[in-house]
């Protein structure tokens, strides 16, 4: 294959930063590629809740902070997006419902009424598995989409700027006066590309494509989580449970390979579990269970757990960054979305560091192999052993 090709931009990893970020440029007028040496949404993307967040989890309190402001108008991007150019998206729910175990109280509510959009709505009939539940129960207008879906959709509208290469071994980079150039190993072929500009949305990975270059690659955080599915009888729930005025747990619905409803469970549990072992968190999370939804036979329930590190940038104590993260290193752009729900914001902020749209795009060649979404954690059989 003729070596040079000549893009615009390079993004290394696709996962919902990389995937939003291609899309956004090519409809820009760019000439990009984006290339992965796993499946798409490898880590961080796939093993999300799919929750498109609209800051109400962060403002319960009555209070704005850097992370709800920046992520309020996240919801309604996103619709747009889904009733438009990802219409084809599978979701889990259009909204959101929230609960608590003690009720919530004028706080709670104000601070859901301030930190959203649109208003939530008090549900006068919740389903049966929150008769129970203190009132109010409320939906808010947070949808839940399938991250694997939203992976394959974009693959599906970029398909002639993917690139599958032969595992991370197989990506050279270094720094040219005029941008960056990265020599690709595929399937026997080997590749130069010349780029302007190299965005890094990697998640994790960016550490060791950093040190590649030369940069610093201590430039990152990881926020450890230990996640919990559960599989059985169960009913379709998607919503966060309160207590007092803080997030507390929050489950979303998906449906394994073989059409089996499957819960993930995130929040409380999910930061706790990082320093227990499996067996302790899931039987944290069963007790959690008891609590927010006394109706439900937790103990019909299978259960497991994944391991689901958060990759971000780093702050100076360590604390959660409100927004996204974008280093520039001359030609090198380093991004981390913080959430999933802020992919279109990392994308706008990375847009405004290419200057104008100056090559002809160039088709990745069919005959090259193109990275396929991954699976969910839940169906890896690791997932279900709770061994210690």
């Amino acid at each position: 294959m003729a070596a040079g090709i000549h893009l615009d931009a390079l993004i290394i990893g696709g996962g919902v930063a990389g995937m939003w970020t291609l899309d956004q440029l090519r409809q820009m007028g760019h000439s990009v590629w984006l290339v992965d040496a796993h499946a798409l949404g490898a880590g961080q993307t796939i093993q999300s809740q799919g929750i498109i967040h609209g800051g109400l989890k962060y403002a319960l309190g009555g209070k704005a902070t850097a992370a709800s402001n920046a992520i309020a108008d996240m919801p309604a991007r996103w619709r747009d997006a889904l009733d438009t150019r990802l219409s084809a998206v599978a979701m889990r729910s259009d909204t959101c419902l929230l609960w608590s175990t003690g009720g919530l109280g004028r706080l709670g509510l104000a601070g859901a009424r301030m930190g959203l959009r649109a208003t939530p709505r008090v549900v006068e009939d919740p389903p049966a598995i929150l008769k129970g539940a203190p009132r109010p129960i409320l939906e808010v207008p947070e949808p839940v989409l399938e991250p694997a879906s939203l992976l394959s959709v974009l693959a599906t509208l970029n398909h002639e700027a993917l690139l599958a290469c032969n595992g991370p071994e197989a990506l050279t980079l270094s720094s040219t006066p005029d941008g960056v150039e990265a020599r690709i190993e595929c399937n026997g072929e080997s590749l130069v590309i010349h780029a302007d500009r190299l965005v890094l949305a990697a998640g994790s990975g960016n550490e060791l494509l950093r040190a590649q270059l030369g940069l610093d690659a201590h430039a990152m955080q990881i926020r450890p989580l230990r996640m919990v599915v559960a599989r059985g009888d169960l009913p379709q729930l998607n919503g966060h449970v309160i207590k007092g005025t803080s997030p507390w747990l929050t489950i979303t619905t998906t449906q394994d390979m073989q059409g089996r409803r499957v819960w993930q469970i995130g929040g409380d549990v999910a930061e706790q579990g990082a320093t227990l072992t499996p067996s302790e968190t899931i039987e944290l999370a069963r007790a959690h269970l008891r609590r927010a939804l006394p109706g439900l036979d937790v103990d019909q329930l299978e259960m497991g757990t994944y391991a689901a590190p958060r990759a971000e940038g780093k702050t100076p104590k360590g604390a959660r960054p409100g927004t996204p993260t974008v280093l520039e290193d001359g030609p090198v752009l380093t991004a981390w979305p913080t959430k999933l729900a802020l992919a279109p914001l990392l994308a706008d902020t990375l847009a405004k560091h290419l200057p104008s749209a100056r090559r002809e795009g160039h088709p990745v060649p069919e005959k090259l192999p193109r990275p396929a979404p991954a699976k969910g954690p839940w169906e890896m059989p690791d997932t279900w052993n709770t061994d210690d």
